[in-house]
């Protein structure tokens, strides 16, 4: 499963809703694939945070993670925070498509201008993903490059108190938030895959707040 797949349960209830913004979540995804392109060395970010393709970075037979190496592909040169909105399009839909291909959700088509519902037919692979992060959260695990990455792009969509209570780790909202940038900001990831990735989680941060305000400014606008 990959990153994104995992992130976007994360995101989503028991009963299909979203447990943060669908302005952030989009682009939590596709920073998903820029950090997973770079853990398998097929994305880089040079020392001027620039997006750069290292030798051999050739298509897999993935084609989520094929259409998004071929994007960074055609911006190589360009900060990866100005790239993630042309690799979100249509990201949230495509991967709800591969989790229900999988079995692990269904999806039911809304109807005058109802939101389509990603309801979960397998609450125990969310589970999973969820007790993998929160043992990170609580301490009883150290992160790796798969739950330090989820974190952070959970952070990213400022998702955190939301898809991981509070109440549940005996700490306040504040306090849960400060724990999650904590171990976000820790040693988790290091070398050129941990610098992609690390630039991933920043340019996701940066991309979901332009668009959010990009959002709050139209939406402002027209009222």
């Amino acid at each position: 499963m990959l990153l994104s797949e995992e992130l976007l349960l994360l995101c989503t209830t028991e009963d299909g809703k979203w447990l943060a913004s669908g302005q952030s979540v989009p682009v939590a995804l596709a920073g998903g694939l820029l950090a997973e392109l770079a853990l398998q060395g097929r994305v880089a970010v040079d020392e001027r945070d620039r997006l750069a393709l290292p030798g051999g970075a050739t298509p897999q037979g993935d084609p989520t993670l094929d259409r998004a190496l071929e994007t960074f592909r055609s911006k190589a040169g360009k900060k990866p925070k100005d790239v993630l909105g042309r690799v979100a399009k249509g990201l949230g839909d495509e991967l709800y498509d591969r989790l229900a291909a999988a079995g692990i959700v269904a999806i039911e088509r809304g109807r005058f201008l109802r939101p389509n519902r990603f309801p979960l037919r397998r609450p125990d692979v969310r589970a999973r993903v969820w007790n993998d992060v929160a043992a990170v959260l609580v301490g009883t695990a150290r992160p790796d490059p798969r739950t330090g990455t989820l974190l952070g792009l959970v952070q990213a969509c400022g998702a955190v108190p939301a898809i991981f209570p509070p109440e549940q780790f005996g700490m306040s909202k504040k306090e849960l938030i400060k724990r999650a940038k904590e171990l976000t900001d820790g040693d988790w990831a290091s070398g050129a895959a941990g610098r992609a990735v690390r630039e991933a989680q920043a340019a996701t941060m940066a991309a979901v707040t332009a668009a959010v305000t990009a959002a709050t400014t139209t939406a402002t606008i027209n009222s």
